[in-house]
């Protein structure tokens, strides 16, 4: 297992610079989420800017772990917002720069209230198996989130990603296991066992913790996202050795990526920011290398 982090991350911590961001806080691999921007990955007429930023990349001996292409890739009735992601995977994987086959995928951010889970479950399924078999040329692995949407539980439910899975049933199709995700609607000793449940699955991680008050972290909660429980990953309820002892247990070897959104909030309310945020990740890092 190696440590990474989504790349977004280092322009919000200040860095003009994606490699001097990376050296300087002591990760040496990327998730490309939101940097380079998505139109660099989709617009064919910007490929030879690139394949440029790959290669400086790899000049620079930094890992492409996994790409997202369009993260929000269902609208809120299950169907893709565009029609060309296996096309465009094409064309991005291909690159001789990259090593990763491994593309993000989150569920629908936003349901309709009249589709049922089993209907979404059935709409996606039917989506991520056309894209595997439009990308068998080049090995594509997507990789879902276990991700609730704003206004309904779906992608972190148990149920949910057991028919995807189950109706997709290729070995191409994993999960990116968000470790705070199920946290946001499962009770703390039911998360361990339902997080138990999908590491065969487990292609991406992404590293999240989160705290609910005393009352809440043994309970169903309501399964969206929670901005305000966002904690630092050396902070929060979840224990993370434990997560990551699990993952050694199945033999995962793959990225974890850090993806805690609590810096900015934490920065903000002591006043110091941009320096406080780095802080904050470097101390992240730290204390994954120390339990990994």
């Amino acid at each position: 297992m190696y440590i990474s982090i989504i790349s977004s991350f280092l322009k919000d911590l200040g860095y003009d610079d994606i490699i001097e961001g990376c050296y300087d806080i002591g990760v040496y691999a990327l998730e490309l989420r939101g940097l380079p921007s998505p139109s660099v990955l989709k617009d064919p007429e910007r490929e030879e800017e690139r394949e440029a930023f790959f290669e400086r990349l790899k000049s620079n001996r930094i890992h492409v772990s996994a790409i997202s292409i369009e993260t929000f890739y269902f609208d809120l009735y299950g169907m893709p917002v565009i029609s060309n992601l296996a096309e465009i995977a094409r064309s991005v994987f291909n690159s001789p720069y990259l090593e990763t086959r491994i593309l993000y995928l989150g569920p629908p951010n936003q349901t309709d209230p009249h589709i049922s889970d089993e209907e979404y479950a059935k709409r996606v399924s039917d989506e991520l198996e056309r894209l595997l078999n439009k990308t068998s040329d080049f090995n594509l692995e997507i990789a879902l989130e276990n991700h609730g949407a704003s206004d309904r539980p779906l992608g972190v439910k148990k149920e949910f990603l057991q028919m995807v899975l189950k109706n997709v049933n290729s070995e191409r199709l994993g999960l990116t296991l968000d470790t705070g995700c199920f946290y946001w609607y499962y009770p703390l000793d039911e998360y361990y066992k339902v997080t138990e449940y999908f590491l065969p699955y487990v292609k991406n991680v992404h590293l999240k913790n989160q705290t609910f008050p005393p009352e809440q972290r043994h309970s169903i909660k309501r399964g969206i996202p929670v901005q305000e429980a966002h904690d630092t990953l050396y902070g929060g309820d979840i224990d993370l050795k434990r997560v990551i002892d699990m993952l050694k247990g199945v033999g995962y070897d793959g990225a974890l990526c850090i993806e805690d959104h609590s810096f900015y909030k934490i920065a903000k309310a002591k006043g110091n920011g941009v320096s406080e945020m780095r802080r904050i990740i470097r101390r992240d890092i730290e204390y994954m290398r120390d339990i990994i």
